[in-house]
């Protein structure tokens, strides 16, 4: 579930820079120069030269999996967010009524015949033959289609140790230690292994798992596997939680690839959530290369704007990533070899 900031919430984010210095001055020393007049083509070799020898982490957001046919957030006629209030996506609003906030709200927009059925496109082949290619490469998504998972998906998807999907995925489910009507429940799992435990539909009670794989026909919601009492919600990372609220999300791991970068691309986001923000501000802060492939130009509003905005590819990341994959290979067939020891499943 794409997290969004752009409310007044105080809740919690993940770590912070330390204090930087304030005023002007200390601004416009941090602030790289744009580059003046990079194409796509010049921008698309500068990133393979760099993912052969550095390592790069790729954050990548709804636009790429839109021609799966799963719906952007935030953009297009068919948004989530042109349907949804953003209220819907939290954990208050779960609990004031589950069967009804699974019902109106999770099953239809995550659970759809889209999401189950999607594929992963070109632009998904081409990062994980990037990542096998390039094992320095990290992919850190928003998405919960699970498009980029190699359990689900072979070689089509990115190699577990090489992708961490932030904000969950659809399918799988936690113990939200409460009941149907939001009370907690004394026998449910305690708080250790709700946040580290999850559950697959197989796992589920068989006739949970039959309401669950025909919503008309649920008329509850699904019981915890672990603990038998408590609600089964999804593994999604909802409005007013941390990043740290479940193992899944691999908080520390994202964060440690973030301190570790050389380089960070943006693929299909639209620079919302707290995620995004928190990489553009890092490498900001170690003014480090950062880029945008995406249909439009990042918002005025954002973190380093002028510097992404003079580092973005505009075009379909379908084209530009299997482009980039292609550039990578050949650089390396011309090197006699892998920028490493390529990565298998």
């Amino acid at each position: 579930f794409n997290r969004s900031t752009e409310d007044n919430s105080t809740m919690a984010i993940a770590p912070e820079l330390a204090e930087e210095e304030d005023g002007l001055a200390s601004r416009k020393r941090q602030r790289c120069e744009p580059l003046v007049g990079a194409t796509n083509e010049a921008l698309v070799a500068e990133m393979a030269a760099l993912l052969l020898s550095s390592s790069v982490v790729f954050i990548t957001g709804a636009g790429i999996s839109t021609s799966a046919g799963i719906p952007a957030f935030r953009t297009g006629g068919d948004a989530v967010w042109s349907k949804y209030v953003t209220e819907m996506g939290t954990k208050k609003a779960m609990r004031r009524d589950v069967m009804t906030w699974l019902r109106d709200f999770w099953i239809p927009t995550f659970e759809s015949e889209a999401m189950a059925t999607a594929q992963p496109t070109a632009a998904h082949e081409a990062l994980a033959r990037i990542a096998r290619l390039c094992p320095k490469t990290k992919v850190v998504t928003q998405n919960v289609d699970g498009l980029h998972c190699a359990r689900l998906h072979g070689d089509r998807g990115v190699p577990d140790p090489q992708v961490v999907e932030a904000h969950g995925r659809f399918g799988i489910f936690r113990c939200s230690g409460f009941d149907r009507n939001g009370k907690l429940c004394p026998k449910a799992c305690d708080d250790a292994k709700a946040r580290d435990t999850w559950y697959d539909v197989d796992e589920l009670d068989p006739a949970d798992r039959r309401g669950w794989r025909d919503p008309a026909s649920l008329k509850d919601p699904p019981k915890c596997p672990g603990c038998g009492v408590a609600c089964a919600v999804p593994v999604a990372l909802l409005f007013d939680e941390i990043y740290d609220a479940h193992f899944f999300f691999e908080a520390d791991a994202w964060d440690a690839w973030l301190d570790d970068m050389d380089a960070v691309v943006f693929v299909g986001t639209s620079f919302a959530v707290e995620l995004t923000r928190e990489a553009l501000r890092r490498s900001r802060h170690r003014k480090l290369p950062a880029y945008d492939l995406n249909v439009s130009l990042a918002p005025t509003t954002v973190v380093r704007s002028d510097y992404l905005r003079s580092h973005t590819i505009l075009g379909d990341c379908q084209e530009v990533l299997p482009r980039l994959a292609a550039l990578v290979e050949e650089h390396l067939n011309l090197a006699g070899g892998s920028s490493s020891k390529e990565v298998s499943k």
